[in-house]
């Protein structure tokens, strides 16, 4: 028990240690990325994806603004099935 407590309390101080020692260095801990010299598929990918522009005028058009939602199926009369088709039968 007490080296469970020993083990629990040493790793928090170095968890403490640690967050202490990140916080006085700035924080950030990273490298800074130089992002206009910085290219490849996937930026180029988020470069496009950023540059869409979706045409949102058809949310005022009158057809739009007429659709209706469908009404509920009534299930109330069918038959309900086994409670877990995927179970063989007879289990």
């Amino acid at each position: 028990m007490t080296k469970n407590i020993t083990t629990i309390a040493v790793v928090l101080i170095l968890v403490v240690a640690g967050v202490w020692l990140w916080m006085q260095s700035g924080g950030t801990g990273g490298v800074p990325i130089n992002v206009s010299g910085t290219s490849g598929p996937t930026l180029q990918l988020v470069e496009r994806l950023q540059n869409i522009k979706i045409d949102t005028s058809f949310f005022n058009d009158q057809q739009f603004l007429g659709l209706e939602a469908a009404p509920k199926t009534d299930i109330s009369g069918l038959q309900k099935g086994r409670p877990n088709p995927f179970v063989p039968k007879g289990r």
